[in-house]
Parts: C-alpha cells; sequence; structure tokens
C-alpha cells in the first residue's frame, strides 16, 4: 500500500504543542487542505475544521481506527500523548505506519530518552526502540522541559513572593513549546532528517534562582527562589488541599529536575531555528 503523497497526519494536534505544530507547518508553507489534526478537543476540531484543516477524533487505542487514518497518509507526526497506556498507542501508530508503507515519521520524545536513569522517559525510550526497529523513515525530536510549565507555578508566588521547589540547584534548559514546533515543522519540511535523533534543549541553563528573576519581571513584584525537601513541598501542598496522589506526582517531577535531567544537552534547537531559543520572561508570558 503507498500512502498519498503530501499528506501529513497530526496526533496530538489539539493540545498545548498541537496547536503551535500546526501554526508552524503552515507558516512553512503546508497547507491546511493537506494536514489532518487528529485530537480529542472536539472544540477546538471545529475551529480546525473552520480554518481549512481536515481533522479526526479517534481513540488511539482503537488500533483499526488508527490504522485507516495512517493509510492515507504520506508523513505521520505523532506527538507524545500523555494516556497511562500511550506506550501501546505510541506502538499502534508505528505498526500501522509500517504497514502502509508510509513516507515518514516524526516523534516527539523527551531529551535524555536514551539514559535509563530517568524514570520519566520510559515510556519515550520504549517507542524510539519500536520506531527504530520498525524500518520505517523516522525523526526522533527529544524535547526538553517547556518554559510554559512554570506559568501555572506562577499563582503561588505571585502572592506569597516565594518560589518554593524541591530541584535544589538544578540547572533547566527550559525551551518554549513554540520554538520546540518551529524546529518540527522545520524537520518537517527540508531534508537531511532521515534516522537522525535530535536533542533539543534551550540555549541557556536556568538556574531557579534565574526562574525567580523572570517571575519577577513577569509579576512585577520580587520571587526569591526557595529550595526544599520533597518532604517539605509534599507536605505543603497536601497541607493547601492538593490530592497526596497529585502532591507525590508533583514532588517527582521535581525530584526529576534536580537530577539533572532537562540541564542543556547542545545547540540542535537554536541551529534548527536559525536563531537563539526563547528566553524566561518571553516565554513566561507566551500565549
Amino acid at each position: 500500500m503507498t500512502a498519498p503523497e503530501a499528506s501529513t497526519l497530526v496526533f496530538g494536534a489539539t493540545g498545548a504543542l498541537g496547536r503551535h505544530v500546526l501554526d508552524a507547518l503552515v507558516t512553512r508553507g503546508i497547507s491546511p487542505e493537506t494536514i489532518t489534526a487528529v485530537g480529542r478537543n472536539q472544540v477546538r476540531l471545529g475551529e480546525l475544521a473552520s480554518a481549512g484543516f481536515g481533522t479526526a477524533a479517534v481513540d488511539l487505542s482503537n488500533a483499526v481506527g488508527v490504522a485507516d487514518l495512517v493509510a492515507r497518509h504520506s508523513d505521520i507526526v505523532l506527538i507524545s500523548g500523555s494516556d497511562p497506556n500511550r506506550l501501546a498507542q505510541h506502538v499502534s501508530v508505528i505498526e500501522a505506519a509500517k504497514n502502509a508503507n508510509a513516507r515518514h515519521v516524526y516523534y516527539t520524545s523527551g531529551v535524555r530518552a536514551d539514559d535509563d536513569r530517568f524514570e520519566i522517559n520510559a515510556d519515550h525510550r520504549a517507542t524510539e526502540d519500536a520506531l527504530t526497529a520498525s524500518g520505517v523513515t523516522y525523526t526522533i525530536l527529544r524535547n526538553t522541559w517547556y518554559i510554559e510549565n512554570y506559568i501555572q507555578a506562577l499563582a503561588g508566588p505571585r502572592f506569597t513572593g516565594v518560589l518554593a521547589a524541591a530541584a535544589g540547584d538544578a540547572v533547566v534548559a527550559a525551551a518554549s513549546r513554540k520554538d520546540l514546533a518551529e524546529a518540527l515543522a522545520v524537520v518537517v519540511t527540508t531534508d537531511g532528517h532521515d534516522k537522525v535523533t535530535y536533542s533539543l534543549s534551550g540555549d541557556t541553563n536556568f538556574t531557579y534562582a534565574d526562574i525567580a528573576k523572570a517571575m519577577s519581571v513577569v509579576l512585577e513584584r520580587e520571587i526569591i527562589y526557595q529550595p526544599v525537601t520533597p518532604e517539605e513541598l509534599r507536605a505543603a501542598l497536601i497541607n493547601s488541599g492538593m490530592d497526596g496522589e497529585l502532591a507525590s506526582f508533583l514532588v517527582s517531577l521535581d525530584e526529576t529536575i534536580a537530577a539533572g535531567t532537562f540541564a542543556r544537552v547542545g545547540d540542535d534547537l537554536s541551529r534548527l531555528l536559525g536563531r537563539p531559543t526563547t528566553g524566561l520572561v518571553e516565554g513566561l508570558t507566551a500565549e
């Protein structure tokens, strides 16, 4: 089976990263009519349909539905999911691409996915293994921590003047979703990326003191960084009314950051963009 030419299928198109990916693909000359956006947000899918995109609401656990969609497109953009069973969903897409002789699969992985010390990347690592073993032509983009992840974290410092985190003296080479989406669009629309893995980091290793300074600018008040222990952070979150399971998850993220998972890994991102990556203040005020 041969997929149609010049047709792009984007899984995860209605998510926060997917929105920027669609914009970036169109900016780089791909017509919305040749793009099918796949997602679960029906309102967003309606908006995309009105803007000229093809749309599809498919449960990624439905292997038959996934295979039917994939078979009708030449290029597959697989934005990593967030479901507990996302690995099986990713593998389903890859198998469908293999069976349909898809021209190219682009996967958004996680930075340092090949380092088994970081459990947060286990699904990414397994997806990469399935992709490289499939025989399809692929490009893997290992995305760093999003600057926008700190936007929600502005709520506490806005009132307390303190950014508390169990990240110690860790550094984070965070990048904006818009930058990462633009890098993906560059890879989709240019040659030379077959069977290449890119590690995408921001240009700068930001400390949490740097993040607090950027928050100070955005919030127009002084914010200081206060390192706390994981136990102290979990207790504070639970005392604020947060569910214990969610509190433990957030603490584990800080511990992952403290371990250096998201420190800078190179200049792949700025090289693909052809410009410096977005800074903290701009990223914290992104839409």
